[in-house]
């Protein structure tokens, strides 16, 4: 039991050999401590490790264990502030309070996303496939538009390339005429320079339409609209099983899996009931060492602790006060 005791001190931060001079008073209301303070680190290392397992994604067990040892040693710190206050503390025991609504929604949320896991995944299957449909709808969409557009400037290609190929089969050549010029020596003049004549040549050819080039050009845009479309049109038939896969490989997140929460809890009065049940009991467990501290009477250990207080600062009040005596003598 000595050793028991020596635990205890250390956990809740009470001085052992204070707690050896106490009559039974005090030695009960250390053990309330302790039962609570350990009710407390129990209930949030399980909490700690759901968390590090679910929404974290911590495969180690060590670092789960961690976690959890975690989440012990804050709750442990947060209640040794309540347990350690000498006097009452109004500001404290509102903040306390307020802390514990805080802990309970938190510890009430992660509790019933694990007793309600299997409505909760059903609600997030079922969501999913109203994200899906919208998803898929919305790159329907996307896929329409292209596909008009395509098909637009296609047939527009496609009217200009008749028109065109009208025209090259009723003039497939063209005549061009070619002119040379050819200087020729008809004598020489007075000082026996040469003279010359420029003769002028005209020739008619015909040459290949030029329109083939941009017939030609246009056929091979034509053919590229076309794959496009068939690329656009498989992959619209594809779009549905590509977003279902992509929506369903996400993993689950917190806030996913708590906007899930809310949805099962809000459509039953059952499960709205348990959670209510749930909080309350999270929310009195977390109030436990503020009740047992808070409480109208004092053990002994207080007493003792706070008449220490009382009388260390009625001694610097004396030790002021004969210092500023013989400071004025």
């Amino acid at each position: 039991m000595k050793t028991l005791n020596n635990i205890g001190c250390a956990l809740i931060g009470w001085d052992k050999n204070i707690l050896k001079e106490c009559g039974e008073a005090s030695h009960r209301q250390f053990r309330k401590l302790i039962s609570a303070i350990c009710i407390m680190m129990i209930l949030w290392g399980a909490i700690g490790y759901c968390f590090a397992d679910r929404y974290i994604n911590i495969e180690s067990l060590v670092l789960k264990i961690c976690i959890a040892l975690m989440f012990m040693l804050i709750v442990l710190c947060v209640e040794r502030v309540i347990i350690l206050t000498v006097g009452k503390a109004r500001l404290m025991t509102v903040m306390r309070v307020m802390l514990a609504l805080c802990m309970a929604f938190l510890g009430a949320c992660i509790f019933d996303q694990i007793i309600f896991q299997n409505d909760i995944q059903q609600t997030i299957h079922d969501r999913r496939e109203d994200v899906i449909q919208e998803t898929t709808a919305k790159r329907l969409m996307v896929f329409n538009s292209d596909i008009q557009r395509i098909t637009h400037d296609l047939d527009s290609l496609s009217k200009s390339t008749i028109t065109l190929g009208e025209e090259l089969a009723k003039h497939p050549t063209i005549k061009s005429v070619n002119v040379s010029t050819i200087e020729q020596a008809i004598g020489v003049d007075e000082n026996g320079n040469p003279k010359k004549v420029r003769n002028r040549s005209t020739e008619i050819v015909n040459i290949p339409n030029p329109l083939t080039g941009q017939l030609n050009a246009n056929n091979e845009q034509i053919q590229l609209y076309q794959n496009q479309l068939e690329q656009l049109r498989q992959d619209k038939k594809e779009i549905a099983g590509k977003v279902t896969d992509e929506i369903h490989s996400r993993p689950v997140g917190f806030i996913e899996e708590l906007e899930a929460t809310l949805k099962v809890v809000s459509n039953s009065w059952i499960s709205l009931v348990f959670y209510i049940v749930l909080f309350c009991f999270l929310t009195f467990l977390e109030l436990f060492v503020l009740t047992i501290k808070m409480g109208d009477s004092k053990c002994d250990y207080d007493l003792i602790v706070e008449n220490q207080l009382k009388l260390k600062k009625n001694l610097m009040d004396q030790t002021a006060q004969s210092m500023m005596v013989n400071i004025a003598v």
